[in-house]
């Protein structure tokens, strides 16, 4: 009962939440990849901003390099003339200086040049040194300026007069210029923007988190997509970065006519948190639901175990209500409406296959001197012993039944009447001889039996009762202790043999 019980309960909470953590584990997936995706679409919208922000900072400084490229060789008060170009401007640019063809600082905004100072071995100098013949903008890596002492980016323009290189014009401009308008976007307390060089080198930086400068010498590794020659020039990029070390998720755009590249990192930190948020309520909920269902479990598991325990004494009690009705209690044999119904159905399957069937009537003689004699309880147990001798001369199939009192009677099916003959005389001959010890000593009793049989003339169940109830009577007035077997057109007898 308890396994039954046990396995209901069991099955009953396995389709309860299997599903249910089946939608919560998809749901989990479901919502990670929304959101992964959402992330993915804003870096991608926050790198097409920041690409059109540089393009038009780019063109804006080379409009001015341009501008005063013109007028290098125009103005002879050249440094008042830059002070009045700078001011319309704005104060974005930190620096305007002018290198000659030797590679020497020979004028700077910012203070006079007393002392030529050597730059020669600047990158933005040697570019345009080293192709002459090319008039380009080139932006440089940042650079610590000798003369401002700032981290700049150096956008310069050869300056060329009567067709032969004669030097390099350099606009200074803070790393600054474009960190702090990358500081303004929200991209998260942990995400970051930056400004690359197709160099692999960092231009500029903007992060949630605090970064020390990383200029001079670092470069990013060159295994991201975003340097690869035949790359898309815009995608996406997932890894660890190689700035601050953590795990992004970013969008790049890459500029390559100026050798740029605009870098959106967002962090999972930031872009997942609801997600964690969602998803701990999620397992919270499912967690406590399943505490839930596991109590709902354990009280359908006792609920069912009563159930199949008082189905299991409810059958037994049927069982043995069922074996009071078609067993004699006294003796254990089948009661009279047990005994009644066997016969009819042995008889009613006689006639469909042309067999016949006997039936014994047994009555202990002058059993009424024995209770009178000894007691009812002595009784009791010569009818008990009486019907296990009887049944010990049986066959399996043979039904034997007490239809009342000391009256009994055996039904012997595929029997003709010499053999139901047969049996009656084993039957009383061991009675006979078979003293029964009671606790009032031994106690000899004899039967008297008639036998009835429908071989020649097809009976139903009250005539053939009838017939060998009439063979026993006869018995019964022939001296007793004999079989008396009922036949067409009268009863005969055996006379009792004791031997």
């Amino acid at each position: 009962m308890k396994g039954r019980a046990g396995l209901l309960a069991v099955l009953i909470l396995m389709l309860a939440l299997v599903p249910m953590w089946v939608f919560v584990v998809n749901e989990i997936r479901h919502e990670r990849a929304l959101i992964k995706e959402g992330a993915r679409n804003d870096a991608m919208n926050l790198a097409t901003a920041f690409e059109a922000h540089v393009r038009s900072a780019v063109r804006l400084m080379d409009i001015v390099l341009l501008d005063m490229r013109d007028d290098v060789l125009e103005f002879s008060d050249f440094h008042e003339h830059v002070k009045e170009e700078l001011a319309a401007y704005g104060n974005f640019i930190t620096q305007l200086a002018v290198i000659d063809a030797d590679g020497r600082l020979v004028f700077s905004n910012l203070a006079p040049v007393s002392k030529p100072l050597d730059l020669s071995d600047r990158e933005h100098f040697r570019a345009h040194r080293d192709n002459p013949t090319e008039d380009r903008l080139y932006i440089s890596k940042p650079v610590l300026g000798r003369m401002s002492q700032q981290w700049t980016i150096q956008f310069t323009r050869p300056i060329r007069k009567d067709g032969q290189f004669a030097g390099v014009l350099v606009l200074s401009v803070p790393t600054s210029f474009f960190a702090d308008y990358y500081q303004q976007i929200d991209v998260g307390p942990n995400g970051s923007i930056v400004l690359l060089g197709t160099d692999r080198s960092l231009r500029a930086i903007a992060s949630g988190t605090p970064l020390s400068g990383r200029y001079g010498r670092f470069k990013v590794p060159e295994s991201r997509p975003y340097f690869a020659p035949d790359a898309p020039e815009r995608g996406y990029y997932e890894g660890v970065n190689s700035i601050d070390g953590e795990y992004r998720l970013g969008a790049y755009r890459r500029l390559t006519e100026n050798g740029l590249v605009v870098l959106v990192l967002l962090s999972p930190k930031d872009f997942m948190a609801t997600f964690h948020e969602r998803r701990k309520l999620l397992l919270a909920s499912a967690g406590v639901i399943s505490v839930l269902l596991f109590a709902v479990a354990v009280l359908i598991f006792v609920l069912s175990r009563r159930y199949f325990l008082n189905t299991a004494r409810l059958h037994q009690a049927h069982q043995q209500l069922s074996q009071l009705v078609n067993t004699d209690v006294l003796t254990g044999v089948s009661s009279r409406r047990s005994f009644l119904g066997s016969l009819e159905a042995e008889l009613a399957r006689a006639r469909r296959h042309g067999e016949c069937v006997s039936v014994l009537m047994l009555d202990i003689d002058h059993f009424k001197r024995v209770n009178d004699g000894y007691g009812h309880p002595i009784g009791d147990v010569v009818l008990k012993q009486f019907a296990a001798t009887c049944s010990r001369l049986l066959r399996a199939h043979d039904v034997m039944g007490r239809l009342g009192g000391e009256e009994f009677a055996i039904t012997l099916p595929h029997t003709d009447t010499e053999g139901a003959r047969c049996v009656a005389e084993k039957i009383r001959l061991a009675v006979a001889q078979t003293p029964i010890e009671t606790a009032a000593g031994e106690i000899a009793i004899t039967v008297s039996i008639g036998l009835a049989n429908t071989q020649h003339e097809p009976d139903d169940v009250a005539r053939l009762i009838a017939r060998a109830d009439g063979a026993l009577y006869e018995a019964k007035q022939s001296g007793r202790n004999r079989v008396c077997c009922a036949r067409e057109g009268g009863t005969e007898c055996a006379a009792a043999e004791i031997g």
